[in-house]
């Protein structure tokens, strides 16, 4: 339960949060008298972290309730490492999987899934993912850890492979089906980031991999797939002394020699609006913001406890506001994106065609409202307890957790991070929260659409959920 009196709907303007505490409204429930709505569960995992003698950074949490691992390797390969071949790095993560020197991709699937084990990849601008699940069984790890050291330390790059999986990606970019959202983010990007690495695509451009040569793609590799371009993340039921040998014998298979750039901090020009033609009954929008900020910066987790107040659930802000007292939307959410160059904030929702811009204008207020009075006390507790709720689920999640672990190390946190991380979120007042969210500079956001262009309306006068609206 939060307050939603923060924004005066019968004149839109932005009034003074109602500062009352979560506690004081259960006070009176006899069965919650004894519960301390600001102490958690301890965020406690057994980080074991250390750097091979290749330069690759390792992190190991071993669970022993189950007998599954699931490992997670982040090299620094993502598109911002293209230059002038948009395309490459996702045209060399995709086609790691398609054999090896003794082995197609059909037999080295059967042999992957003949020792139980799962195989997934993902390339972003920052980063390209391989990540493995498997059975921790000695024989079935081992020889997952062996299909997979290959794989990634000595793939075939056949000619023919790399053609199949460039027209694949060509195709995807040709393909009417991509989701709303995929192709907001990507006109965002190349809108807000001209000229800057993060412009393009992950997937590249159609005409950037169709000049790419498989002599590039093996250059690629050996470069960007070094062990000093790797972060390791490491759950499961295994020893320290077992985690050690397995990934020994992953990183000393791997080039040498090369590490990757930093980006150039992120571009805060102001961008005009994007509107994307497509026919259908909604608009989907996307509120786009570049910020200089840092998941090591003081402010970072005061800025997380903005956005979670903002966007993070069904009792937020824009929730509130847009589906609860409006009736505008299912769903609107946000969503604050660490990156090497900087961090992201994004807002998105559907909403009538008519009423784009008019809702464009609403979240700006809504938004601009929180910085200019913050939040009360009852929303704090709120986003508080939802915070600690999403960690716990995180923690509980071995492949999530391998995630975050690769995520510590590549944003320079401490191995404590985890488990402090609520404790230092539990001390921030409504002042703090407000501070950092002055830090979202709105003349620097980017507005960007995607439905069928019709004639704007204001908004409909407010209306309670399930109650006609009237112009």
């Amino acid at each position: 339960m939060t307050d939603t009196s923060f924004y005066s709907t019968a004149h839109d303007t932005c009034v003074s949060p109602v500062d009352y505490s979560l506690g004081t409204l259960l006070e009176n429930l006899t069965s919650l008298q004894e519960v301390d709505l600001r102490h958690f569960q301890p965020l406690s995992p057994e980080i074991h972290r250390w750097h091979t003698k290749e330069g690759a950074q390792v992190h190991l949490v071993p669970i022993h309730d189950w007998p599954v691992f699931d490992l997670v390797l982040r090299f620094k390969a993502g598109s911002a490492a293209d230059g002038d071949t948009p395309g490459l790095a996702a045209l060399a993560l995709y086609t790691l999987d398609q054999g090896t020197g003794d082995l197609d991709a059909a037999r080295f699937a059967d042999r992957l899934e003949g020792l139980g084990a799962t195989l997934d990849r993902k390339i972003s601008q920052d980063y390209a993912i391989v990540s493995l699940r498997g059975l921790s069984t000695p024989a079935l790890r081992d020889g997952a850890m062996r299909l997979v050291t290959a794989m990634v330390a000595k793939p075939a790059f056949r000619d023919a492979d790399i053609g199949k999986i460039r027209e694949r990606l060509v195709n995807y970019h040709r393909s009417n089906t991509r989701s709303a959202r995929t192709l907001l983010f990507e006109e965002t990007a190349r809108r807000l980031f001209s000229g800057h690495p993060y412009a393009t695509s992950p997937a590249g451009t159609p005409e950037g991999l169709a000049g790419i040569t498989p002599e590039q793609v093996v250059a690629f590799h050996r470069k960007a797939y070094s062990a000093q371009n790797l972060g390791i993340g490491l759950v499961g039921d295994l020893s320290l002394e077992e985690a050690e040998t397995l990934v020994a014998s992953l990183t000393q298979a791997l080039p040498r020699q090369w590490m990757s750039i930093t980006p150039a901090p992120l571009p805060l020009a102001k961008a005009q609006p994007l509107h994307i033609e497509r026919s259908g009954a909604s608009t989907t929008v996307l509120l786009t913001l570049p910020l200089h900020t840092y998941p090591t910066d003081t402010d970072y987790p005061a800025l997380l406890m903005a956005d979670e107040m903002l966007g993070g659930s069904f009792e937020s802000r824009l929730t509130a506001e847009l589906r609860t007292r409006r009736a505008l939307t299912y769903t609107v959410s946000s969503n604050l994106v660490p990156m090497d160059a900087g961090c992201l904030w994004h807002i998105m929702w559907e909403v009538q065609p008519q009423y784009r811009d008019a809702s464009q204008a609403l979240v700006s207020n809504l938004v601009n409202c929180f910085i200019q009075h913050g939040p009360s006390l009852g929303e704090c507790e709120f986003a508080l307890n939802q915070t600690a709720g999403k960690l716990l689920r995180a923690m509980a999640n071995s492949a999530a957790l391998a995630i975050g672990l690769v995520n510590l190390g590549n944003q320079n946190l401490p191995a404590d991070h985890l488990a402090t991380l609520l404790d230092k979120l539990a001390t921030l007042t409504s002042e703090d929260i407000r501070q950092a969210a002055r830090g979202l500079n709105m003349q620097h956001a980017c507005f960007a659409s995607l439905g069928p262009s019709v004639e704007q309306q204001p908004l409909p006068t407010t209306a309670t959920i399930g109650e006609p609206t009237h112009q």
